[in-house]
């Protein structure tokens, strides 16, 4: 289970079909701990990629591959 730096979490949720979310708006959900989401021993967020699902329901956005 690769781990992504949170700096990639917008791009991977746009990539992965999901509408847009602004980093700020990401960080803030790591930090408040809304999405599954780890900060390291450097201090730096980082996610999976396995758990974008969660992650955009948690954030509320629709999918382009929702009917």
């Amino acid at each position: 289970m690769e781990r992504r730096p949170l700096t990639d979490l917008p791009a991977a949720l746009l990539q992965a079909g999901y509408e847009p979310a602004p980093y700020r708006e990401v960080y803030e959900a790591a930090r408040s701990a809304r999405i599954p989401a780890q900060r390291g021993r450097n201090g730096r967020w980082s996610f999976v990629l396995d758990d974008l699902p969660q992650i955009a329901d948690r954030l509320g956005l629709l999918s382009s591959h929702a009917a």
